[in-house]
């Protein structure tokens, strides 16, 4: 294909940093027009995306712009399904930052447009395409950890957001960490195992930080069988303190072995007799984890907009993403959030509130 891609991105807030390496390595065959209200910001976008970078004050400029053929959404989650139905409306194929949407109703929507515009639905949940959780998933594919029994994931941050910012609204956001952050893991856990059957919560909130809460603890039964143990803890120094806890964690237990990935340290298995299809051991029994080989070429966010761009050229792509799958990632924090106000166990699918 001669001439380049014309993506439009819809929003330069502070995520943008993310994913704009992922189009200036793609800087030959696409080429991005933003769109920021704030002129503020876009000393900041022309740094990230170059001097030359075209930025509008009004993303419906980009919407009427027949030379884009898809956009990318960096806005506040209250935003994600409005700018993603008129995206679609306007004949543009669609990215979205993660979370998809403030609850499945939205995510039905923003799937429905799309659908009826015959454009795609990609929603950036960057984890599933970071080589270390990749990792992880590959080492449970393999089978070596036997019939896997019980996962643990963690998410840990120091969050204070300013007094007038949109994420301390428990309505902008969609709810508070377990919608915002928690998805990550959520999103994770369904990608490694399997769907969640059944879930129950509790939170904490902490008025001064935010409307939703900072703290939240998910407890899920999977379809397969195992158990899963979820939680986010916004008031934590975590891995800014020297000596602090980890950014994230994910540990999964099986019948013949456990792994785990540990942000900042890497992806580890360990198989409990030592024998092994994959993995050297130089102890028997209670030997120590080993370290899964994994090459870091890129971020996850960066991958995750390669696989895009290459679908929308036509290109054989791995999209990991798609509406339909991520939106059972807002259903089942939708589910935590439904349990934790009935102080009940809640199943999936979700059945509507009468």
């Amino acid at each position: 294909m001669g001439a380049k891609l014309k993506i439009g991105i819809l929003g330069g807030g502070g995520i943008l940093t993310a994913h704009a390496p992922g189009y200036t390595r793609l800087a030959d065959i696409c080429e991005v027009v933003v769109a920021e209200t704030d002129a503020s910001r876009y000393s900041e976008i022309r740094r990230l995306l170059g001097e030359d970078v075209a930025i509008v004050g009004d993303y419906t400029e980009i919407l009427a712009d027949k030379e884009v053929a898809a956009v990318d959404i960096l806005l506040p989650h209250y935003l994600h399904a409005p700018a993603a139905i008129a995206a679609a409306e306007a004949g543009k194929h669609v990215l979205t930052e993660k979370v998809m949407a403030r609850n499945v109703e939205e995510c039905d929507r923003m799937i429905q447009a799309c659908e009826k515009a015959g454009v795609s639905l990609t929603v950036c949940h960057d984890r599933r395409y970071d080589s270390d959780w990749q990792a992880l998933k590959q080492v449970v594919d393999s089978g070596e950890l036997g019939d896997i029994l019980f996962w643990k994931l963690e998410h840990n941050q120091n969050v204070v957001f300013p007094e007038r910012s949109w994420v301390r609204s428990k309505e902008m956001l969609g709810g508070g960490a377990i919608m915002s952050c928690l998805t990550h893991q959520i999103d994770s856990l369904r990608w490694y195992e399997g769907e969640v059957d059944q879930v129950t919560c509790m939170t904490k909130t902490e008025p001064d930080r935010m409307e939703g809460e900072s703290i939240g603890a998910v407890l899920a039964k999977m379809r397969s069988g195992a158990l899963a143990m979820l939680s986010i803890n916004w008031y934590t120094q975590s891995h800014h303190a020297p000596d602090g806890l980890w950014y994230e964690f994910n540990h999964v237990t099986g019948t013949k072995g456990e792994a785990y990935y540990m942000s900042g340290k890497g992806t580890y298995v360990k198989i409990h007799d030592g024998s092994s299809k994959q993995f050297h051991y130089d102890m028997k029994g209670e030997g120590s984890f080993v370290k899964v080989d994994v090459k870091k070429e890129m971020t996850g966010h960066q991958r995750c907009i390669e696989q895009w761009v290459k679908s929308l050229r036509g290109e054989q792509a791995e999209i990991l993403t798609d509406g339909t799958d991520s939106r059972k990632t807002v259903e089942v924090a939708e589910a935590a959030y439904r349990a934790e106000e009935t102080r009940a166990v809640v199943s999936l699918p979700l059945q509507p509130v009468r």
